[in-house]
């Protein structure tokens, strides 16, 4: 069974915006497994990291530090 793991900045994407990337997501490994039932077998779990739980080479990222690189969610 298929489990996709997403991970984002908690408060960055909506419920709307989680909702369509859960169904992209599933398409996309439908269609890479190339068996309809996996639909049916598939999770895909987002993950929202607080403020301050990123870190990168030895360094603590924040969400001020991802915004200059990803657009706001339009739906929030």
């Amino acid at each position: 069974m298929p489990i996709v793991h997403i991970y984002t900045t908690e408060g960055w994407v909506s419920p709307a915006r989680k909702q369509l990337m859960i169904e992209k997501v599933t398409d996309a490994v439908v269609e890479a497994e190339g068996l309809p039932q996996v639909r049916d077998m598939t999770y895909v779990v987002i993950h929202d990291v607080p403020d301050g739980g990123w870190g990168f080479q030895g360094r603590v990222y924040r969400k001020k530090d991802f915004e200059k690189f990803i657009p706001a969610d339009p739906e929030a």
